[in-house]
């Protein structure tokens, strides 16, 4: 398959552009004017526990007028002006009403420069983040009572550790799916299978090289650079773009979202995860976080991700990491062991296994306990109809991550980022 060059698209995406467009245009301040002040009274109760004691934000157009959130014992209200706010974020009209649409987060926003804090931390604006999620779209926000609906249809708990085979009827798994986010599948596929996936992965890793803009480089304790992820398998191999296609993965796809197709040729198509031991800089260690961490969520989602094991996954080689139930919900991004009473479930896999969870679930890959990890999954993502009609072939919605932004810098390699930029959430 021929991928088009992400380093050479224009750096405003026009394709992008497009998709803006298709959703209505929020004008800043009639939007807090109007808008907001009636949001409040519908969905004011969703963020009141959330936003007690933070401290208010602002935002403002350059050299314009500002619109300040915040709280008194936990009642959202919003006023003119900027003076009390402890951070203050400048953006245009265009930017703002994206972030509203959910096209851009605040990480998003920073990250391609739309946005910059006058005042104050991006930490700061992201505190906020949820509870503005709930205000404008009245989607709660992910907390410990999660736990009183992680039930099956007659109200009894559910096993968060189950596992489910071929066998077991899609209505029973698409019900765990549609309740967690996330299903674990045993014995999926057979050795040989695995063996020969797993062959023709090592095939495209002896091909990648971290100035291709297709891949994510890391830097270990050793100071060696090692590849964390590779795109667009299928520009290597054969077997690898026909499995995109496979039953099984359609099947369990579909359970609960039955028109999702296979990005094969987007969205950086078959892609295969490698966890490498000691990693000190760049992205072979997720925190937790989302798959549309800089926006794009009414275009992308609902996002599934197939995750083929090529190997066998515990804590020695970094095993995925789930919090069940938070697909729905707005969500904080937690620090590791910082989790609370948050469901949190690691799914041990074997070699053969298949997972399958939401791109808006909250997952994490933490860093191996084993000096000699290389666990090794080959991802499939589906999507609905619509993603195909505004995301083009060989174009992913997080390409302004591979743009070169005003200092040189690409977001593909740990050696030429900063480490701050490292760590920044949105690179995840």
């Amino acid at each position: 398959m021929a991928v088009p060059s992400i380093m050479s698209q224009d750096t405003q995406l026009s394709w992008i552009r497009e998709v803006t467009a298709a959703f209505p245009f929020h004008s800043f301040e009639a939007f807090h004017e109007t808008a907001v002040r009636e949001l409040i009274g519908r969905h004011g109760s969703l963020l009141e526990d959330d936003i007690r004691c933070v401290e208010p934000i602002a935002f403002r157009l350059p050299g314009g007028v500002a619109f300040t959130y915040r709280q008194t014992e936990g009642v959202v209200s919003i006023e003119r002006g900027e003076d009390s706010a402890v951070a203050v974020i400048e953006l245009d009209e265009e930017t703002f009403s994206d972030f509203a649409n959910e096209l851009l987060t605040a990480s998003g926003a920073v990250m391609t420069q739309r946005a910059r804090l006058v005042r104050g931390t991006l930490d700061q604006w992201q505190r906020w983040e949820p509870g503005l999620r709930a205000l404008y779209t009245g989607r709660p926000i992910y907390g410990s009572e999660i736990h009183s609906k992680l039930v099956d249809a007659e109200g009894a708990p559910l096993d968060l550790a189950r596992s489910f085979s071929l066998d077991d009827s899609d209505e029973e798994m698409a019900a765990y799916l549609n309740t967690t986010g996330y299903l674990h599948v045993r014995g999926a596929l057979g050795h040989d299978e695995i063996a020969r996936l797993a062959e023709e992965v090592e095939f495209c890793r002896s091909r990648t090289k971290p100035d291709d803009g297709l891949s994510w480089w890391s830097i270990n304790g050793a100071g060696d650079e090692v590849v964390t992820r590779i795109n667009y398998l299928d520009r290597f191999s054969r077997p690898i773009a026909e499995f995109s296609f496979d039953e099984r993965l359609t099947r369990l796809a579909r359970l609960v979202e039955p028109e999702m197709r296979v990005c094969d040729d987007r969205l950086d198509g078959p892609m295969v995860f490698i966890k490498n031991a000691n990693v000190v800089t760049g992205n072979g260690d997720l925190g937790w976080h989302v798959d549309d961490g800089i926006g794009g969520h009414p275009v992308m989602c609902p996002l599934i991700q197939v995750g083929v094991q090529l190997d066998d996954a515990n804590p020695a080689n970094g095993q995925l990491l789930v919090l069940a139930g938070s697909h729905r919900y707005a969500c904080h991004w937690p620090e590791w062991g910082e989790e609370g009473g948050l469901p949190v479930v690691p799914l041990e896999t074997r070699a053969g296994d298949v997972t399958v969870h939401y791109g808006d679930v909250l997952h994490t890959t933490p860093a191996p306990t084993s000096d000699d990890a290389g666990r090794r999954v080959l991802y499939y993502k589906f999507a609905e109809p619509k993603t195909f009609e505004w995301v083009p072939p060989g174009c992913h919605y997080n390409d302004a991550l591979f743009n070169a932004d005003d200092t040189g810098r690409m977001a593909a390699r740990a050696t030429i980022r900063s480490d701050d930029e490292a760590d920044h959430p949105g690179y995840a």
